[in-house]
């Protein structure tokens, strides 16, 4: 089967890129069942038409083609041709990862997911909210959509090492992911007094980060670390940590990629009571705002991680991706 993947993916243009899109493209491409058509890949949305031959179309974060370089008319181009390509009968899946978009409410992304939950044929998400999401935004659609458990980045679980901070937060510092808000919290309340925190990842906001790193400097106890990280400086810093901690805003979270890939160092999690962190109820403690992290009851359950580590490989999504909503669900 012919099939085109957008975000399109090339290796020479991505390397530091999104690992779902790089992991996401490599699992269909070592599936000899399946042919990956990315013909014109550098022209974004409107490389759709130079692999019109494809037999099915999967298309991802919608919410992100209006933010783009020439933003405007990519979205013109998106909504052209896949009604173009629905015209032609060809099968659109539509993998919804976010509520919205993260930066700003925005009528254009709001007009481009209703588009495609009219269009799509079918619709993956990788938390059993989004389910409840899409049902409820989109009633007239009830029934596209389906849930398959986001896969692991790596079958490997990590050793830890000498523990030298009581929680992390890592990854990309993002306004949205309420990082400033959490280290307000975290300074103003007494249970983290004698707790180490370890921030760690690239904020391009200039004013956040400044923000962060006048309320980082009061707390002798936070380490706040605003650089790219190669994996391997990532992993040595979250085996160093004794909790792994997501603060995001609830509002347009649906899945997580950074959860997922902190599953292989068995440790415990905790994040909000949103997405695909609720499914995680081996190894995720929830809570509603952060005046409950004090109080939450930890959970962490080893077998549970290995279990869902070895069901959720990237070697298994492609044929358990592309069944149709009358088919039975293999994993």
């Amino acid at each position: 089967m012919k099939i085109y993947i957008y975000p399109t993916y090339t290796p020479t243009r991505d390397k530091s890129g999104n690992l779902y899109i790089k992991y996401f493209h490599e699992s269909f491409e070592k599936d000899s069942r399946f042919k990956v058509l990315n013909r014109c890949w550098k022209i974004g949305i409107a490389s759709m038409l130079f692999n019109i031959d494809a037999e099915s179309f999967i298309i991802q974060w919608v919410d992100l083609i209006p933010m783009k370089k020439m933003g405007k008319i990519q979205f013109l181009f998106f909504l052209i041709i896949v009604s173009l390509a629905k015209m032609l009968r060809k099968r659109i899946i539509w993998v919804l990862h976010n509520k919205q978009s993260h930066t700003k409410k925005s009528q254009l992304v709001d007009y481009g997911m209703r588009f495609m939950a009219r269009k799509a044929d079918d619709v993956i998400v990788h938390s059993t909210e989004g389910i409840a999401f899409f049902n409820k935004m989109y009633p007239k659609e009830v029934g596209k959509c389906r849930y398959i458990p986001h896969p692991v980045y790596s079958t490997h679980i990590f050793d830890s090492s000498v523990e030298r901070y009581d929680y992390i937060i890592w990854g990309s510092i993002s306004r949205y992911k309420n990082v400033l808000s959490f280290v307000k919290y975290y300074n103003q309340t007494p249970f983290f007094a004698n707790k180490t925190l370890l921030l760690c990842g690239r904020c391009l906001d200039d004013d956040y980060n400044n923000q962060i790193k006048l309320e980082t400097c009061k707390n002798s106890n936070i380490d706040y670390r605003n650089e790219f990280l190669t994996d391997e400086e990532l992993q040595e810093l979250i085996c160093q940590s004794r909790t792994i901690l997501f603060t995001y805003n609830s509002v347009s979270i649906l899945s997580s990629g950074a959860l997922i890939y902190s599953l292989n160092f068995c440790k415990p999690i905790i994040g909000p009571r949103v997405g695909n962190f609720v499914d995680m109820e081996g190894v995720v403690s929830c809570y509603d705002c952060f005046e409950d992290i004090p109080n939450i009851e930890i959970k962490f359950n080893p077998q549970w991680v290995k279990d869902y580590i070895e069901k959720n490989t990237w070697s298994l999504f492609p044929k358990n991706f592309m069944l149709t909503k009358n088919e039975k669900m293999g994993y």
